[in-house]
């Protein structure tokens, strides 16, 4: 027998958790192990950033990305979490501006090593942090394997994959409109812009026919850009400028006073005020391009980066936008060009990082070439090299992937992999993989030995991300087909588990890259996890006073509590509502279990450990088992075979939903009570119990692997749970079994209903009596006596005829079966009526309010029609309510 008193009373997290984890990575349990079923399983950990801390996000990734792996791990698979942490380039690069302000430096009075320095000392600094999160949150990963992204390893993949890209001419560098962010004084992609409406101006401007007495009018938000428009645009098929196009008229600018054209171009609204637009390049993307499609200058830029009128503004050159405008304004209104000005709401983009508002420019920038690449990946797509799970998410990807732009990879930070081209005073680029090299070809170019200079951008974030799952196993991109054993393993990636919000910043760019670098996808399945807003919905952010500290969670409810509350969630595939109530609630199922494991660890003289014995034993035996102990054996099997294709097919919520309901309602409120009762007359009772507990235990483990561990330890004195197999239970399952016992389940329910419903106290026993037909009869009658002991009934029988209804305060009609209750010794009757008299008050008193709100003539025509429906839904209730009291007290009677 186990001995009890190694066996806390409490239910305590904190007395383990961190132990059994330092005892895991000590015994490098995390290792992947070599493969008993000739299969391999292999999740590359998306990187966090190594300076920041963990959160929800992080918290529903690293539980799902465990819960997977753990069950793999279970099944004897060759299993690895390879995880690693991102360079975090913009926000390490603020945080480190910031510390350098503060010492008076900054970074354009130091060397760019300097400055590279003082990044990789604070991520040595706080990088530390996210990683020790992590582990508090059981992450099963391979920490001897970690990658960070700024290692010199991957620092020379990503130069090589630059390289090999550019020699295929899929990188070039041009002038393109871009997204600028003064406050980062870089360009940011179009997914960094957060958009917002705004209340602005419309000014309403009349352009000139050159030569005619007609004219154009206009409206803009941006009139101070017009001193360098290049067109007006109209649909071609707007009736109202047909003859103006067909006669090629041009426009005179105002101001300006110089001729433009007036285009046809399909881009053109013509529901747009006047459907004319001005078209100035360098200043909107849609105006870039018209212009290219119409052959127009691109490059004359009025608006600086410093949101200043540039020299060849003229007078305004200098002035900052705002000022300029209202000049340009006053200016039109003395010309007569100024016909109205409107209130108008357009959207604005902002910086997601910065909150910057953001300015669309010309600047020469470096690419990816999409297209030729973009089709590897769509055929690959059509030949189901990789599954998309949920289904639903196809249309996304279909939608990014066939309308994808040229990449813009270039930008003006420090904290970010450096761009590995070096040029000649003379313009000449030499791109290679290390300075070295760079020199080595610019010499054999030039014959002599010359001075080179850097290109000065770094590549954007996701150029590294998108090498992340197979650099990280230090695949080799010279030489293809020659990798190290990691690579032949376990490349391709099993799964690639993320939000689903980054589906084209991370997911489709590490499909671009290694469709063209493999010409095979990077991961078989892309596992996209929902969002974790508030528990009314919203996003979380600090600014809303809604943000949840995954480490608060932890301290107050432990970390199963917390991986089982972002697992399971009531509406599965969609975004999970977090609320704290059901974290606690969590910790109060695992206290449960906790309870019914010390439960068997008091009442067994021995614990059997050989599990293949034990059940053969059961098996051989099975036709002298009790009616209740076949019953659990088929619902394990059941229970088993379930959790195991839902694990197979992801499907993580249903399964851990189907493991709390057995856990709590079979095995803790049913089951145990059984085996109470027939202890001393079942001769395989403890076997039984023993053997359905262990495979609980290791069903639970993927998901709240610390209190199964520690339990498994405390009954069978082995820190074996991790390394467990995954049982595939043998016992045939019997579903007529099952069914026969799910009536004897809603009998106890009903019963347990009317005690709740009455407020009987536990102390309490009640009278009871059965009558059922034929074979419900047999059923409830061979576990009568079970039934009386679960219900706390003193007196029972089955009764062949119904008795009269009036000598019992309550019964319930269910499936064939009468159940009359007698609550007589239980149940003051004169105070539950009080009681319920006073519920009736209540409740008549709350249903006059929603009327007068109801027949308000006021509220019924001004409030929207949702609130006034669910005025009406609620007094729908409360009669539904009051119905049942006044019902409850007349059976009292």
């Amino acid at each position: 027998m186990t001995n009890i008193n190694e066996f806390p009373k409490k239910y305590d997290p904190k007395s383990f958790e961190d132990r059994l984890y330092k005892t895991w990575e000590s015994e490098w349990c995390f290792l992947p192990k070599p493969s008993k079923t000739g299969q391999n399983f292999y999740i590359p950990m998306p990187p966090p950033n190594v300076t920041s801390k963990l959160h929800v996000w992080h918290s529903v990734m690293l539980t799902l990305e465990d819960i997977m792996t753990r069950y793999h791990r279970m099944k004897w698979d060759s299993t690895l979490l390879l995880p690693g942490t991102d360079h975090a380039g913009i926000s390490t690069q603020v945080k480190v501006e910031e510390k350098l302000a503060k010492e008076g430096k900054s970074k354009h009075n130091i060397s760019r090593e300097e400055f590279l320095w003082e990044c990789f000392e604070w991520t040595k600094k706080y990088g530390w942090e996210i990683q020790s999160q992590f582990r508090k949150m059981g992450t099963s990963c391979d920490w001897s394997k970690e990658k960070f992204t700024m290692d010199p390893d991957m620092n020379e993949k990503v130069n090589k994959a630059f390289v090999d890209l550019y020699n295929k001419w899929l990188i070039y560098k041009w002038e393109y409109m871009v997204n600028y962010d003064p406050v980062l004084d870089t360009v940011v992609s179009d997914q960094e812009v957060i958009y917002k409406e705004e209340k602005w101006k419309l000014y309403h401007i009349t352009y000139f026919v050159s030569w005619s007495d007609n004219e154009i009018i206009v409206a803009t938000t941006r009139p101070e850009t017009l001193l360098w428009d290049v067109a007006v645009a109209v649909h071609p098929k707007d009736k109202r400028y047909k003859k103006l196009l067909k006669a090629g008229k041009k426009l005179i600018l105002p101001i300006v006073n110089k001729e433009i054209p007036l285009i046809a171009d399909e881009m053109v609204d013509m529901e747009f005020w006047t459907g004319a637009v001005k078209i100035t390049p360098a200043h909107d993307p849609n105006d870039f391009e018209v212009a290219k499609r119409h052959d127009l200058p691109l490059n004359r830029v009025v608006l600086g980066k410093d949101w200043k009128m540039t020299e060849v503004s003229g007078i305004f050159a200098g002035q900052d936008f705002m000022t300029a405008r209202a000049n340009i304004v006053e200016l039109l209104k003395s010309k007569w060009n100024l016909v109205k000005i409107e209130e108008h709401t357009s959207k604005v983009g902002y910086g997601e990082r910065s909150h910057a508002k953001i300015e669309t420019i010309i600047s020469k920038q470096w690419f990816v070439k999409i297209e030729p690449i973009a089709k590897k990946v769509i055929a690959g797509y059509k030949k189901k090299d990789f599954e998309i799970v949920p289904k639903r998410f196809n249309k996304t990807f279909e939608d990014w992937i066939y309308n994808l732009r040229d990449w813009c990879i270039s930008r003006q930070l420090i904290w970010w992999h450096q761009i590995p081209v070096w040029y000649w005073p003379d313009g000449e680029m030499f791109c290679a993989e290390n300075e070295k090299l760079a020199y080595e070809t610019a010499k054999a170019h030039y014959w002599k030995d010359i001075e080179l200079t850097r290109d000065k951008d770094a590549l954007d974030t996701w150029f590294s991300s998108a090498l992340w799952p197979f650099a990280v196993l230090d695949y080799n991109m010279d030489d293809i087909s020659n990798q190290n054993d990691l690579v032949k393993q376990f490349y391709p990636a099993s799964v690639l588990e993320t939000g689903h919000d980054i589906i084209f910043f991370w997911v489709i760019r590490m499909l671009l890259f290694w469709y063209e670098f493999t010409d095979q996808t990077p991961f078989k399945t892309i596992y996209l996890h929902w969002l974790v807003k508030d528990k009314i919905g919203r996003k979380m952010s600090k600014s809303l006073g809604n943000w949840v500290d995954p480490v608060d969670m932890i301290e107050k409810y432990g970390t199963d509590a917390l991986r089982l509350t972002l697992s399971i969630w009531n509406t599965p595939w969609n975004d999970l509502k977090f609320d704290e109530e059901n974290v606690e609630n969590n910790m109060f199922f695992i206290n449960k279990l906790w309870n019914a494991s010390r439960f068997v660890a008091s009442n067994l003289s021995s614990i059997e450990t050989d599990i293949d014995s034990l059940e053969e034993t059961l098996i051989k035996n099975y036709d002298s088992l009790m009616f209740h102990e076949k019953w659990i054996l088929s619902r394990v099997r059941y229970l088993s075979d379930l959790v195991t294709d839902s694990m197979e097919s992801f499907d993580f919520s249903d399964a851990g939903q189907e493991l709390q309901t057995f856990t709590k309602n079979e095995f803790c409120d049913y089951y145990i009570e059984e085996f109470k009762l027939t202890k001393e007359t079942s001769k395989y009772g403890d076997k039984v119990i023993t053997y359905v507990l262990n495979i609980l235990l290791k069903l639970l483990h993927p998901y709240i692997p610390f209190v199964t561990e520690e339990i498994y330890y405390r009954l069978w004195f082995s820190w074996k749970l991790i390394d467990a197999s995954w049982w595939k239970v043998s016992v045939s399952r019997d579903e007529n079994l099952e069914k026969d016992n799910a009536l004897v389940f809603d009998v106890i329910r009903e019963i347990r209903a009317i005690r709740a419903d009455n407020n009987i106290l536990p102390s309490k026993t009640i009278g009871l009596k059965i009558y059922a037909k034929q074979k419900n009869k047999e059923i409830l009658g061979e576990v009568l006596e079970l039934v009386a002991w679960i219900v706390k009934a003193d007196s029972f029988e089955m009764v062949d005829k119904k008795p009269a209804w009036d000598n019992f305060a309550f019964w319930v009609i269910k499936a064939w079966v009468e159940v009359y209750v007698d609550t007589s010794n239980a149940l003051d009757v004169d105070k539950e009526i009080e009681r319920i008299k006073l519920q009736i008050d209540d409740t008549k008193e709350y249903i006059a309010i929603l009327d007068k709100k109801l027949l308000n003539e006021t509220f019924i025509s001004k409030a929207p029609e949702k609130l006034v429906r669910a005025e009406m839904e609620k007094k729908e209730q409360a009669l539904d309510k009051l119905r049942k009291l006044e019902e409850k007290v007349s059976k009292l009677k």
